[in-house]
């Protein structure tokens, strides 16, 4: 007779689940035993494969390890540089891919002596000011492609080499499944000699990886081994003791680090003479700088910096003015909506870190522009911000939505599609997002996105159909599901425009001007480095809102002129302030 079906348990123990058992911890064993033998070869496999492409300002460059014991610079038909510098035998080659040279510079694309004009010197001084950290930058991005190739390589090795192991063992022995979960003594003997077959297996290895890691010598010129000349227009820099197999280039660089070290000292006390000239019109306008009304929040806008170093420590100034004046949490927020990097290469890592020290412990939401790279992405994130893709995050009481900009700009290059999404598909996107669960502030990089969310179609035209942003009108324009929508990229001041709803609240559309005054549509004869004093005029609001409804009740805007100027504009009151409205939503 069959027993009922609740009376019947599964067997938990018996001569079946033994030999799973033992199956189990023996491929366990296998793929240990096969992750420390195979661990050199992982780690040289990776050592000798691993490649990054970068871009070094607009030189398109690949990054590779060398175990030589010094590092290289190798720029093809001109020559190569060696650098004494690398951690023990391990050094990195930087081999330039292109010329870099932009169209259109006046000058010969591959020809050394264009890499040495004013402009281009201009353009590369600024790894020249501060080389240490730009070089930081790209050898963490080399060390995070290395492990994870090595990382790649140990498991699958490991995995592999498990399997086999296992399945050779099992193969090979004489006793079945069922006879080894028996419980027995293992033998000391057996013991002894698995260990010293694994200690041969990974001394073999070790030897194979080390022999694979030996350098060879690098491809010197027709003059042989002896043709290395020294490079004393380097002494006191950080590639002090460089020398090349070129004659060429010792004489290039011979005349071009001199010009450099002139352009660094005047871009320096150009800086230093308008950052003076502000951080006193600062000061002295302290007292003009409004903070939030009881019952509001004050939020820090940024857009367009461009990595811009006087900006940035301007911007932190009034961060330390305002909280020295209203408090610890004011601003209680950084929104960034873009460009913070000029190329986005690896190299502005450090200034992606100083713009986010602006906001000193208060969150900062940000979205990616068309001048920054997913290695920026990357940066941004590991700096603390809050990167916004189509999210929608609550940041010190505030809802933000944002999307990184579709189109991907080269500097002095063409401006292409990252993907398949277009600036309108982002703008509506955004919106169907919010018309769920209507958003406080909406982060946009470009203005095109930003016509598709309110539903215009020339967003020239509908700033210039503003009216007085504290009024109510019948303006024409579909309600917004947001309290404020801000975009910037275009690097101009323009008044914003409210839009009123029908429920009665109102959306605030402001285009952000360039907050480090870079200039817009650069060429290779005419732009801005992060080293440069602002080129045109900077500025950045501060916005207020009601903490209740998470409506804009006002903005102040900060001015920075060219000449070193600041005004510190009077707060402009936004929407309805008949009581009690604020909180309808």
């Amino acid at each position: 007779m069959l027993q009922p079906l609740t009376t019947w348990r599964p067997s938990l123990s018996g001569p079946g689940l033994r030999a799973a058992r033992a199956l189990v911890l023996r491929l366990v064993l296998a793929t240990c035993i096969s992750a420390v033998v195979c661990a050199p070869l992982a780690v040289s496999w990776a050592v000798n494969r691993t490649q990054v492409q970068q871009v070094v300002g607009i030189t398109p460059t690949t990054f590779s390890v060398t175990t030589a014991g010094h590092s290289e610079l190798r720029l093809g038909v001109p020559g190569t540089l060696y650098i004494p510098r690398s951690v023990g035998p391990f050094g990195v080659v930087a081999t330039v891919d292109g010329p870099g040279v932009p169209q259109g510079s006046g000058t010969d694309q591959g020809d050394l002596a264009s890499y040495v004009s004013p402009d281009m010197l201009q353009l590369y001084t600024g790894l020249f000011h501060d080389p240490g950290p730009a070089l930081n930058w790209y050898l963490d991005v080399l060390t995070q492609a290395l492990w994870r190739r090595a990382v790649v390589a140990e498991l699958f090795c490991a995995v592999v080499g498990g399997l086999v192991l296992c399945t050779t063992h099992l193969l090979l022995t004489r006793r079945s499944l069922m006879a080894t979960a028996r419980p027995r003594g293992y033998p000391r003997q057996a013991v002894v000699r698995h260990a010293a077959v694994v200690g041969v297996a990974l001394l073999a290895t070790a030897t194979v990886a080390v022999i694979s890691l030996l350098p060879t010598g690098p491809v010197e010129r027709a003059e042989g081994p002896a043709a290395r000349y020294e490079l004393p227009a380097l002494d006191g820099t950080i590639a002090a003791g460089t020398t090349t197999n070129s004659p060429l280039l010792r004489l290039v660089l011979g005349a071009a680090v001199p010009r450099v070290h002139q352009l660094i000292q005047r871009q320096e006390a150009s800086d230093r003479t308008y950052r003076e000239a502000a951080s006193l019109g600062l000061r002295d306008q302290a007292g003009a700088m409004a903070g939030p009304r009881e019952g509001e929040r004050a939020i820090l806008m940024q857009s367009d910096m461009h990595c811009n170093t006087t900006m940035i420590g301007l911007q932190r100034q009034v961060v330390t003015l305002l909280r020295e004046r209203y408090g610890k949490d004011v601003p209680a927020l950084l929104a960034i909506s873009g460009d913070l990097t000029t190329n986005g290469t690896a190299a502005e890592g450090q200034c992606i870190k100083n713009v986010a020290g602006i906001a000193e412990d208060a969150p900062i939401a940000a979205v990616t522009g068309n001048h920054e790279s997913d290695t920026s992405a990357v940066q941004m994130k590991a700096a603390g911000m809050t990167v916004l893709d189509g999210s929608r995050v609550e940041l010190a009481g505030t809802s933000v939505l944002g999307q990184a900009d579709p189109n991907r700009s080269e500097l002095f290059g063409a401006t292409e599609l990252r993907g398949d999404v277009t600036e309108d598909e982002v703008g509506k996107r955004l919106y169907a997002t919010a018309a769920e669960d209507r958003t406080d502030l909406v982060l946009i990089h470009e203005a095109y996105a930003a016509e598709a969310f309110i539903g215009v179609d020339d967003m020239t035209a509908f700033l210039d159909g503003r009216h007085s942003p504290s009024i109510l009108y019948e303006d024409g324009v579909r309600d917004l599901p947001a309290s404020a929508v801000f975009y910037g990229h275009w690097h101009r001041s323009i008044e914003p425009r409210v839009v009123w709803n029908a429920d009665g609240t109102w959306t605030l559309v402001m285009e952000l001007d360039t907050s480090g005054g870079a200039i817009d549509t650069p060429t290779i004869g005419h732009f801005s480095t992060p080293w440069s004093r602002p080129q045109q005029e900077a500025s950045f609001p501060v916005v207020f809102l009601d903490k209740a409804s998470g409506l804009v009740t006002g903005y102040q805007l900060y001015r920075f002129e060219v000449d070193g100027r600041v005004e510190v504009e009077a707060r402009v009151d936004i929407g309805d302030r008949e009581p009690g409205l604020a909180a309808q939503r």
